[in-house]
């Protein structure tokens, strides 16, 4: 019972999240309708290891609250505070920070 609570609950800040994604000032802004065509969704625990102990490394006071892969395998990471402040970051498969291309059109 308390899995399927813990479950709904992430289940509507997801859908909260994306909304905010693209009104959120806390990061650059990026096209709403390009995100959704350029990364899909994927549970959190999908992403490889390396990008989980990179996070975990990195952002010791933040925690994974969204994650999306791209169509060459890199890693939008959706991450919050204890203040449900957000900072999204970019990761390859390999737990390296990268900067996303925004040369496309």
């Amino acid at each position: 019972m308390i899995v399927a609570i813990v479950v709904s609950i992430f289940s509507a800040q997801g859908v909260l999240a994306q909304d905010e994604l693209a009104v959120n000032g806390d990061f650059e802004f990026w096209d709403y309708e390009y995100e959704q065509q350029e990364y899909t969704e994927v549970k959190v625990i999908e992403l490889p290891l390396s990008v989980q102990e990179a996070v975990a490394r990195d952002f010791q006071k933040l925690r994974i609250v969204k994650a999306f892969i791209s169509k060459d395998n890199t890693y939008k990471i959706v991450l919050h505070d204890n203040n449900n402040n957000k900072k999204v970051v970019f990761a390859s498969a390999n737990g390296e920070w990268i900067t996303p291309n925004d040369n496309k059109s």
